[in-house]
């Protein structure tokens, strides 16, 4: 599993360029390039300012890495991706939106059971 084509999607997603994502994730252009190309590996404080960056758990990204990898088309795939991989992808004002949304609806399905 490549975790740097995750990274690369997400930053995409973001409409983010490689020197605006390492700002957010403390680290340099260079270190972002050679994640998202294969070059250097990922230790585990970059995974989690790379997550805070993008408003995800380090999991998260894990799991859209593995999802990626199995659909080469994300386009006309992206029905069959887990939720986790699909929440990701959403602003984090969208994504706060929608877990609002989620605990409203749990709670009234609790009250009617």
């Amino acid at each position: 599993m490549n975790i740097g084509t995750a990274i690369h999607y997400l930053r995409k997603q973001r409409g983010w360029t490689q020197q605006q994502l390492a700002d957010f994730a403390n680290t340099s252009k260079s270190n972002i390039s050679n994640l998202e190309n294969g070059n250097q590996g990922y230790s585990p404080a970059i995974l989690q300012y790379l997550a805070k960056a993008f408003g995800c758990s380090v999991s998260q990204i894990f799991l859209l890495a593995e999802q990626l990898e199995k659909h080469e088309d994300i386009q006309k795939n992206w029905q069959n991706m887990p939720i986790d991989s699909l929440f990701i992808q959403l602003p984090s004002e969208i994504q706060n939106t929608l877990h609002q949304l989620i605990i409203s609806l749990i709670q009234t399905h609790n009250k009617n059971y």
